[in-house]
């Protein structure tokens, strides 16, 4: 079989390596093997490739891979719930191997309707915009909230989720030709915005909310943006940060956070998971899962690309203007008719 490796850091597109893998042996008890079927590929991933995520690196060699939906194609004594062809996402951070052993704790059943290329990104940006959503201001029905990268994976869940609950979302986007899509996918109003003015953005969010209060602010992309967000909030509001598409640390202005009160958080889905509880993670993962299936929670795919063609597939997430996600599909995949 085969992974993705990482030898060393730099540049996705040209640091990644496929490398022939040994076959995991059968499953110990408790543990299932998963053969992956569709790989995810997020900005995190391609960070971690480079070395710039998190607070360490990775030690070398090491198997990428966030996220991915795969099928259980073995099960170990003394395991219950799960069978030989079930559809799972495992719980995993080492995903872009066509075969892995894990505990069967870790390997989350699935709806067997369920869509294989949504299902490969349901671990992680949907639980990112429900988290974002729910847990860090008490919003109401017909409240607003606003949020950048809005085209994103992310921001399409969220969207999505919002007008579920009759919250309004302000959504700024990079490019003319991505408000279209935002407003298809439910969003309230649509900004094509820098960003780089903050007296104009912020005429601009009092026109398109009516003068109504924005209390939270959602910046996936730091730098100067975080600051130019925090001066359209409603004093006292909230803005959280979960990205830097900038490349750069926050910039927010002192007389904000002193003189307006505003809140500057981050959000990490790691920590949300140590902290939401087992109760908390089935019943989002399982709301999540159900919406996937029934078609009222996706987001688009630009290109599902084979995974022999990995360095393509780097590529093509890297770049710009892209229209949706990026997913690589295993032999196994392209078997169950994806891609």
């Amino acid at each position: 079989m085969q992974a993705i490796v990482i030898e060393g850091f730099g540049d996705p597109a040209a640091t990644i390596r496929l490398r022939d893998m040994p076959e995991p042996p059968p499953p110990a008890p408790g543990e299932v093997t998963v053969e992956m079927l569709v790989l995810n590929i997020n900005p995190s991933d391609l960070l971690q490739i480079q070395g710039l995520y998190g607070t360490s690196r990775p030690p070398l060699p090491f198997i990428p891979g966030g996220e991915a939906v795969g099928r259980v194609a073995a099960v170990g004594e003394g395991v219950s719930g799960l069978a030989v062809g079930d559809i799972v996402s495992p719980m995993i951070l080492n995903c872009w191997v066509e075969r892995v052993n894990l505990k069967a704790a870790l390997a989350m059943k699935l709806p067997a309707d369920i869509d294989l290329a949504q299902a490969a990104m349901l671990k992680g940006n949907p639980a990112t915009a429900e988290a974002l959503l729910s847990d860090q201001v008490a919003l109401q029905p017909g409240d607003w909230l606003m949020q950048n990268a809005a085209n994103s994976a992310v921001g399409t869940f969220l969207v999505r989720l919002a007008k579920q609950r009759g919250i309004n979302t302000l959504n700024v986007v990079r490019r003319d030709s991505a408000v279209a899509g935002v407003l298809e996918a439910g969003g309230t109003a649509v900004l094509a915005d820098a960003l780089d003015d903050p007296r104009a953005f912020r005429k601009k969010v009092q026109e398109a909310t009516g003068g109504a209060p924005v209390k939270l602010a959602i910046d996936a992309i730091g730098g100067a943006a975080t600051g130019v967000m925090a001066g359209a909030l409603a004093d006292g509001g909230t803005i959280v940060n979960y990205g830097l598409l900038s490349g750069e640390q926050c910039r927010i202005d002192a007389q904000h956070l002193i003189f307006r009160k505003i809140s500057l958080k981050g959000f990490w889905l790691i920590h949300w998971f140590q902290d939401a509880g087992r109760a908390r993670i089935a019943e989002t993962y399982g709301r999540i899962a159900r919406g996937m299936a029934d078609g009222t929670l996706t987001t688009p795919v630009a290109d599902v690309v084979p995974m022999a063609e990995a360095a393509r597939a780097m590529a093509l997430a890297g770049a710009g203007g892209r229209s949706g996600k990026v997913l690589m599909v295993t032999p196994a995949g392209v078997e169950a008719g994806v891609g």
